[in-house]
């Protein structure tokens, strides 16, 4: 059996612990000195999606090992830049220190998320990152400014052992809730009235030529309560004979009228000139 043109007896797979892969590669790696076997291959790893790295890989059925560097998410900052391909990795758990007694490596476990973060689709590709540990990574010490670190090494696999692709549809996509441009324009006699609608209530705005009011002018009605007492006709003074609100009951509509009739009837003299004894003073 023939990996990455390294002789391997069958049933024999690159499956190394943890140690094993900060010691023997990821150290001499970072130091520029050979690795024991050119089976990671190196890329760029946040340029691509978990579901395309398998095909990028020297090796590997159901988890794949790679080379990648690590760039700022800020010029100056210390924070690594998560994004990669159409989604996002999202730190999980714990950093777990990786040799004893002297750590030499962290490890960190993340998940990808596919869209665009904070509202991104969680899926089940998990990644190992091991980085080294008490490095200088201030961007003053780097030769490249963006570059948080190296290389580090990724560890690549899907929960359910199987090679899940997740795009983001076009119905996850939320669209920014625009706020409607609607001007309410009424017009009468060079007389305008408008609405301004960026106002949670609305602001009337006058056009400043029609010279009246817009708050009492005849174009714009709002409905108003109705009058309790009649209104004076022709000026003089109120004749309260004139209407009776039994007048607008007929005898079949009118529930109360036998009652009503009744208590009409029975009226005193005195009582009914008293009532309006007031009013003729």
């Amino acid at each position: 059996m023939s990996v990455a043109g390294v002789q391997l007896p069958p049933g024999f797979r690159f499956h190394p612990t943890d140690e094993e892969l900060v010691l023997h590669y990821l150290c001499r790696k970072c130091s520029s000195l050979p690795v024991p076997a050119s089976i990671i291959a190196e890329i760029d790893l946040y340029k691509y999606d978990p579901w395309l790295l398998p095909e990028l890989a020297v090796s590997g059925e159901k988890e794949w090992y790679f080379f990648s560097p690590r760039d700022r998410k800020y010029p100056n900052g210390s924070r690594p830049n998560r994004a990669a391909g159409t989604g996002y990795w999202k730190a999980t758990g714990a950093d777990k220190p990786i040799c004893h007694p002297k750590t030499l490596g962290i490890k960190k476990a993340l998940v990808f998320y596919a869209g665009k973060a904070p509202r991104g689709v969680k899926t089940n590709w998990i990644m190992h990152e091991y980085r080294l540990a008490n490095v200088d990574r201030s961007a003053a010490n780097k030769t490249h400014h963006s570059r948080l670190d190296e290389w580090v090494i990724c560890r690549i696999y899907n929960k359910k052992g199987c090679i899940e692709k997740h795009y983001q549809s076009t119905d996850d996509v939320e669209e920014e809730d625009e706020k409607p441009n609607i001007s309410a324009t009424m017009s009468n006699n060079n007389n305008m009235v408008q609405i301004d609608t960026s106002h949670s209530v609305p602001i009337m705005h006058a056009d400043s030529s029609s010279g009246s009011d817009p708050a009492t002018s005849p174009e714009v009605t709002w409905d108003k309560e109705v009058q309790s007492r009649p209104k004076s006709g022709g000026g003089g003074d109120i004749n309260f004979f004139e209407f009776s609100y039994l007048d607008s009951f007929s005898a079949e509509d009118n529930p109360f009228g036998t009652q009503v009739q009744f208590q009409m009837d029975n009226l005193s003299p005195l009582q009914d000139t008293f009532s309006y004894l007031p009013w003729q003073i």
